[in-house]
């Protein structure tokens, strides 16, 4: 077996020795057995701006801040401007429903029947109906 602790802390980035890392994690664990949920509550207590735990190389991380983290940097933008394709293809958003096509005028209703069990004809006579987002089908040209 391993001489290193399962239970890790940081203040600030800086790793805290194994014997200290199991106190902060033994006082944690306590508070958040009195107040579930409450992480805020135990930095505020001890003197701390945040507290998360969180999980880093097989081992339970408590990660401490005493000052406010610098604002996170957006990643630098290459290439013109223009962001790359993604991946899939297609619309410019991500839709709310995720991969589910958006639904259809007329909701889960079945498309009507003329006599003989044959779809009706379409309105716009032998035209597909348009697609989703108005972008014209790839069909035959």
């Amino acid at each position: 077996m391993s001489d290193r602790s399962n239970l890790a802390a940081s203040i600030d980035g800086a790793p805290l020795p194994d014997e200290e890392a199991r106190d902060l994690w033994t006082r944690f664990s306590r508070y958040m057995d009195e107040h579930r949920g409450d992480m805020a509550g135990f930095a505020r207590e001890n003197g701390y701006v945040s507290v998360t735990p969180t999980f880093d190389r097989g081992r339970a991380l408590l990660v401490v801040r005493t000052t406010e983290a610098p604002p996170e940097k957006p990643a630098p933008r290459t290439g013109g401007g223009t962001p790359p394709p993604r991946a899939g293809g297609g619309g410019s958003a991500p839709r709310a429903g995720g991969n589910k096509p958006a639904p259809r005028a007329g909701g889960n209703k079945p498309a009507p029947r003329a006599a003989g069990g044959k779809p009706a004809p379409r309105a716009g006579g032998n035209k597909p109906a348009p697609r989703a987002g108005g972008k014209p089908s790839r069909g035959r040209r």
